[in-house]
């Protein structure tokens, strides 16, 4: 079976994979059409990508001048994630795209306005396209405060609805984003 996590940046994506990763029923490639990834298919078709074991994972990162079909039609089972906290995942992305850094832990710091103006405009028009393109049409769907805030990985195992997805260890590791209390200048 192939399955493919279709996900707004920042939307929990990455630790959601990580299960998947850590299943030894699962090859996972993440981001296979990124040519930052390690996991890149240069020049590979979805459907010749490689595994060696019974399922796949494919997880990319939608960004609105990407082609996505390739990948939705070598698929069985497809998981759109997406975030309703819009200021939270802003701040993550602003933050990201401030200082690259797309996968580990920070701290939330305010951004002057002219970054946040040029890359606001940016990710507005990348939730709405994905909106359009994704959330609004039939495929599974949810949300990052539901898979994680309300056990909502449940509901992808019955979707899956393979034995070796199990609701276990879910999830890995720990929110990226660490609060910074700036009058006590303490972490929260």
């Amino acid at each position: 079976m192939v399955i493919t996590i279709l996900a707004e940046p920042r939307s929990g994506s990455t630790n959601l994979t990580n299960w998947f990763y850590y299943n030894k029923n699962f090859t996972t490639l993440f981001e296979p059409l990124n040519p930052m990834s390690k996991w890149f298919q240069k020049d590979i078709p979805p459907i010749n990508y490689l595994y060696d074991t019974e399922h796949l994972c494919i997880k990319e990162v939608y960004y609105p001048h990407k082609d996505w079909e390739d990948i939705i039609e070598v698929s069985n089972k497809i998981i759109i994630l997406y975030r309703n906290d819009y200021t939270k995942q802003l701040e993550s992305f602003l933050n990201a795209v401030r200082t690259s850094n797309w996968g580990g832990e920070y701290i939330y710091k305010h951004i002057d306005t002219t970054f946040i103006k040029e890359n606001t405009d940016y990710f507005n028009e990348l939730k709405t396209k994905f909106k359009e393109k994704y959330i609004d049409m039939d495929f599974f769907k949810i949300s990052y405060e539901e898979l994680y805030n309300e056990n909502g990985f449940q509901k992808i195992v019955d979707y899956i609805n393979l034995d070796c997805v199990e609701n276990k260890n879910f999830p890995y590791g720990q929110k990226y984003r660490i609060e910074f209390n700036e009058k006590s200048k303490t972490l929260i």
